[in-house]
């Protein structure tokens, strides 16, 4: 058994498998697994035995937003096993063979939207983004007459868009910087995108999928930096010629939004509106000293100092530690104060997902004192990230 980087000519055998295991059309996706703007060689890996192919996985490069902090990360995506050879341990070997490869390459998170999150938390990742989501009939939304600002997105319109997500990105932790092979990857998925236009002021836009054999729309993405661009999509997404149900999801603090864009008739919504919370993604902490070098910019102002100990059976020695330290501190540091927990309950706390006062209430986590929560609460804020289904890999 080996575990590589594919070589070119068992691309197709990948392509293939993939295909077989999440349901896909080869001719379709074989465009867009061979012009993927993250398509590099080395960041696919396979796992081969006697000579037949039968797991693989796509590493996705991105970069973390998190407040003002940014985190290069490392997607995993595309975990598929040949059907024959399915709970037999080897999509675990290829995931434990990843996380080497990520720890030796000191890449500081790891991100994937999981098929189980309890398969998954075996290897060390853990969820940390909730999600709100619902299926509204679209005769429940408010009709709004600023819907006649809205048109279809035209070439030129891309600097509007990646301005409207830079300030949507700004007040929404838990996405990924838009860099140019981002949008790419976006805008290639044949999606439908239009804009909120107001006589040259672009204010929001709108990605979404039209599902015609369902008559229904999957909202991808909706950003809007006014109350008019709002009501603009708002009034587009409610036209019965459109679609007859809207799938949208949202960060759990903005369903006040959406439930203020649905009519007053109550006994439609409870009838035919269907909506609750759902798991996104998990993230994984892992090379512990690069991802505080990432953090430690954003703590000039703390003089003190805090030992990290994350348990993590996967990496070499069991465990990875760290000294918490303001940027500032030059001077070797000697400490007392520490804390310890597993590296699933630590990547939760990193991402934002869980308060360190909180795992420490809960009893997830150690340390020296009860008073260090309250310094750890400053250094890890507590988010409520959400990533939007465009960029979802």
């Amino acid at each position: 058994m080996e575990i590589r980087a594919p070589y070119p000519h068992e691309l197709d055998e990948m392509l293939e498998l993939m295909c077989r295991a999440f349901d896909l059309d080869v001719d379709l996706a074989r465009d867009i697994f061979y012009s993927d703007p993250f398509f590099d060689l080395l960041e696919r890996r396979v796992l081969v035995d006697k000579g037949k192919l039968i797991s693989c996985l796509t590493l996705v490069p991105g970069v973390f937003a998190l407040g003002n902090v940014r985190i290069p990360l490392a997607g995993v995506a595309g975990v598929a096993t040949h059907e024959e050879y399915r709970r037999r341990g080897y999509a675990g070997a290829l995931l434990r063979d990843t996380i080497k490869l990520m720890y030796d390459k000191k890449v500081p998170l790891s991100m994937l939207h999981p098929f189980s999150p309890r398969y998954y938390r075996k290897f060390g990742w853990e969820i940390a983004s909730v999600e709100w989501w619902c299926e509204i009939p679209s005769h429940l939304l408010l009709p709004c007459s600023e819907s006649r600002f809205v048109r279809p997105y035209r070439e030129g319109d891309l600097p509007h868009l990646n301005r409207l997500h830079d300030i949507y990105l700004h007040n929404t932790p838990g996405g990924f910087e838009r860099e140019p092979a981002r949008w790419q990857w976006i805008m290639r998925q044949k999606y439908q995108c239009v804009v909120a236009d107001f006589h040259g002021a672009v204010e929001g836009y709108l990605i979404y999928d039209m599902q015609s054999g369902r008559n229904r729309v999957e909202v991808r993405e909706i950003i809007f930096i006014t109350s008019r661009a709002q009501r603009a999509l708002l009034g587009y997404l409610s036209s019965g010629n459109l679609a007859e149900k809207i799938g949208v999801v949202a960060p759990v603090y903005h369903v006040q939004h959406w439930s203020t864009w649905i009519t007053e008739n109550e006994d439609d919504l409870l009838l035919d509106a269907r909506g609750g919370l759902r798991p996104t993604y998990m993230l994984r902490i892992v090379h512990l000293p690069s991802l505080i070098d990432c953090l430690r910019p954003h703590w000039r102002s703390w003089q003190g100092a805090i030992r990290l100990v994350v348990e993590d059976s996967f990496i070499p020695g069991g465990k990875q530690q760290a000294l918490l330290t303001g940027e500032d501190s030059t001077q070797p540091v000697k400490t007392t104060q520490w804390a310890q927990g597993s590296v699933q309950i630590w990547s939760q706390i990193v991402g934002g997902y869980l308060a360190p006062s909180e795992a420490y209430s809960a009893g997830l986590i150690t340390l020296s004192d009860p008073q260090v929560a309250d310094t750890l609460d400053d250094l890890f804020p507590k988010y409520y990230p959400f990533a939007t289904i465009a960029e979802r890999f």
